[in-house]
C-alpha cells in the first residue's frame, strides 16, 4: 500500500464510522457553526497569520480553498490584488460576504464550487483545515500546484481536529472518533508526488485555543461543545448539558474544557510555475 492508498483507507475508515452523522444540516454541515468561523478582517495579525502574509506579494491574486467565512483571505484582502474564496457551503459563503461587506472589502469575491469543479486560478492558493476531508488527495493535491503560479499554503492542525477533540467524544459517546489523515500522511503523499515543500509549525496554536482557553459562560460552552462534535440536534444538547461538570473545569474567568490538551498549526508550502516540478494525478510510488 503506497501512501495514497494508506491516506485514503484512512479516509474510509473515519468515514465508515457513524461519528459524522449527527450534522444538523446534511448537504452543509457547517451551516449552523459558520458564525463561529468568522474573524474581524481588520484585526492585527497574530503570528500564524503573520508567517502566512509573508508569503504575498502586493500584485498576487490569492485563492482560499474551502476557505469557510473568509477567517484567512480576508485578513490578507488589503495585502493583495484580489482574493477569491471557493467554497462550496452556503453558510459560509454568506458570513464571507457579510464579514467582507462590513469590513468594506471590495477586492474578494466568493464562488459555491467545490475545489475539483472550480477553475479558479491564482498566484497563491492557500487552504486552511481542509486537507482531512478529502479522499482522493493525489488528484486534489494535483490540481492546487497546477493552478497555482507561484505557491501552494496549506494548514493543518497537528494533532486534527479529530484526534485534538478525542477526549470529547469519549465522555459524550464512549468512544473516540476515528483518525483522519493529518500531517504525517500528507507529508507522505507530498513525498511520494515528487513534492518537497517545507513543513513549518507555526509560533501559535489554533486561533480559537487561547478564547476557549480562557474561560467560557454556560451558555458558550454548550455551543462550543456542540460545535466541536459537529452536532445542534437535541439530544446531543442535552448530552452535553447533563455532562458539563466532566466536560468542563470551571476557571476565574468562566468553563474551560477539561479535554483540550497542546496543539499547533503547522503550514505546508512549496513553490510552483516554471521550472518546478509539475505532478500529474497518475503520480505514485510502487
Amino acid at each position: 500500500m503506497n501512501a495514497a492508498e494508506h491516506y485514503a483507507a484512512l479516509y474510509d475508515a473515519a468515514m465508515s464510522r457513524e461519528w459524522l452523522s449527527n450534522v444538523s444540516v446534511p448537504g452543509d454541515p457547517w451551516r449552523d457553526f459558520a458564525e463561529l468561523f468568522r474573524r474581524d478582517p481588520h484585526r492585527p495579525l497574530d503570528g500564524n497569520l503573520a508567517a502566512l502574509a509573508g508569503y504575498l506579494h502586493e500584485s498576487d491574486k490569492l485563492v482560499d480553498v474551502g476557505g469557510g467565512a473568509g477567517r484567512v483571505s480576508l485578513a490578507m484582502a488589503g495585502r493583495v490584488r484580489q482574493v477569491e474564496l471557493v467554497e462550496p457551503s452556503a453558510g459560509m459563503r454568506a458570513q464571507f460576504i457579510a464579514a467582507r461587506d462590513e469590513a468594506g472589502i471590495a477586492n474578494a469575491q466568493a464562488s459555491d464550487d467545490w475545489w475539483m469543479e472550480s477553475d479558479a486560478v491564482g498566484d497563491v492558493i492557500t487552504l486552511s483545515d481542509v486537507t482531512y476531508f478529502v479522499r482522493d488527495i493525489v488528484p486534489f493535491v494535483t490540481k492546487l500546484h497546477q493552478s497555482a503560479r507561484r505557491r501552494v499554503l496549506i494548514n493543518v492542525w497537528n494533532p486534527t481536529p479529530g484526534d485534538l477533540h478525542a477526549g470529547l467524544h469519549r465522555a459524550l459517546y464512549g468512544q473516540a472518533p476515528p483518525h483522519l489523515p493529518g500531517l504525517p500522511e500528507l507529508a507522505a503523499v507530498l513525498w511520494e508526488m515528487g513534492l518537497l515543500p517545507d513543513i513549518r509549525p507555526l509560533p501559535e496554536p489554533p486561533w480559537w485555543f487561547a478564547e476557549a482557553l480562557g474561560g467560557m459562560s454556560e451558555p458558550d460552552a454548550i455551543e462550543f461543545a456542540l460545535a466541536m462534535v459537529g452536532s445542534t440536534n437535541e439530544d446531543t444538547r442535552r448530552l452535553v448539558e447533563s455532562r458539563l461538570e466532566t466536560l468542563f473545569v470551571v476557571g476565574e474567568s468562566g468553563l474551560i474544557p477539561r479535554w483540550l490538551t497542546s496543539a499547533r498549526e503547522v503550514l505546508i508550502t512549496w513553490e510552483t510555475g516554471e521550472g518546478q516540478r509539475q505532478p500529474t494525478a497518475t503520480d505514485r510510488m510502487d
